[in-house]
């Protein structure tokens, strides 16, 4: 059995050109929308990372309405985003150059 994580565009999924995104939470659902590939081609598009994670959780909990998972963006200029679905909420961590200590982000997630 290979786990979610390791399939391109569902675990992670990077671009150069644009930037990259992962992924996290019930992997047997999560994998059928390959969450990261499509917050990356949303972010090609010009969607802000915020928007592009949410786009993608979105997605799934249309179709399943109870899983729980998030996603994570940064775009090749630094901006960064993220969005959680059936959890209270998300902590995530950013570190810029320059920074001594990294940020501790925690975002409210939608409720099926």
């Amino acid at each position: 059995r290979v786990a979610d994580s390791a399939l391109v565009g569902s675990g992670a999924y990077v671009d150069n050109e644009v930037g990259g995104a992962c992924a996290t939470g019930d992997g047997d659902v999560m994998q059928r929308f390959v969450p990261s590939y499509h917050a990356v081609q949303l972010m090609r598009q010009g969607v802000a990372p915020d928007e592009a994670c949410l786009d993608a959780i979105k997605r799934i909990a249309k179709s399943y309405p109870n899983f729980t998972g998030a996603v994570l963006a940064l775009d090749k200029d630094g901006r960064h985003g993220a969005a959680c679905h059936g959890i209270e909420s998300f902590p995530y961590s950013v570190m810029q150059q320059g920074w001594t200590d990294p940020q501790v982000l925690q975002i409210p997630c939608l409720k099926p």
